[in-house]
């Protein structure tokens, strides 16, 4: 299975089935380079899918954390840039 990447101009999602991870990173803020990855890996393959079908041109990094985190999947956040 190949990586999924959902983008936009707020945000890029990327999903690895395979190895049961998200990554995302926020486009908007490039002084702290906001990203993120999921802690947990149950109930990933339905929570994408609903990220998936809800992710839009306006659609930013905190909204898809936010469908995670309501799935039951836990992300972690942190700022690339120290």
């Amino acid at each position: 299975m190949e990586k999924e990447v959902l983008k936009n101009s707020q945000c890029v999602i990327s999903y690895d089935p395979e190895k049961k991870e998200i990554f995302g990173q926020d486009l908007t803020d490039r002084c702290n380079d906001p990203a993120f990855y999921n802690k947990t890996k149950r109930g990933i393959k339905s929570a994408w899918e609903c990220v998936k079908t809800t992710f839009s041109p306006t659609s930013r990094m905190w909204d898809v954390m936010a469908i995670l985190n309501s799935h039951g999947v836990r992300t972690h956040s942190w700022c690339m840039v120290d």
